[in-house]
């Protein structure tokens, strides 16, 4: 049985980043609560214009939002340790938060990036908005 990460002594740095308070930035908590209601389908906004070799490609910003959280998550999984938190859209760039296990590098959210970003390209056929992917917090297990 492997140890628990919470008795690795590194874990006292994610401990004493965790007690430190962190304003929370200006304008976060509307911009979520308009991302889930855009998800729940509680506003519209015009579709996006996504170019494509064909002209453009027109896709709405809760069907944006699904597909990168659906495909995060599937990516996540594959690479492991990582979890899909929130998906949103702002500025026209796809904002993904993720929390990762403890003892995953960081750096892991490079990779989910690149391989989110191919994975949308695949589906809608023509280059995603830009995407950002925040390491948010670290769990133990």
């Amino acid at each position: 049985m492997s140890e628990d990460p919470r008795d690795d002594p590194r874990w006292q740095q994610v401990r004493a980043a965790a007690s430190r308070p962190v304003p929370t930035p200006p304008g976060l908590v509307e911009r979520v609560l308009r991302s889930v209601g855009g998800v729940r389908g509680g506003h519209t906004t015009a579709p996006l214009d996504l170019p494509s070799s064909g002209g453009k490609t027109q896709v709405s910003e809760r069907a944006l939002v699904l597909m990168t959280r659906s495909l995060a998550a599937e990516i996540g999984r594959e690479l492991g340790g990582v979890h899909v938190s929130a998906v949103a859209l702002e500025e026209d760039v796809l904002q993904v938060l993720v929390t990762i296990r403890f003892g995953v590098e960081a750096g892991v959210a490079e990779l989910l990036r690149h391989r989110v970003g191919a994975a949308l390209s695949g589906q809608l056929g023509s280059a995603p908005p830009t995407i950002n992917v925040h390491v948010v917090d670290v769990h133990p297990d």
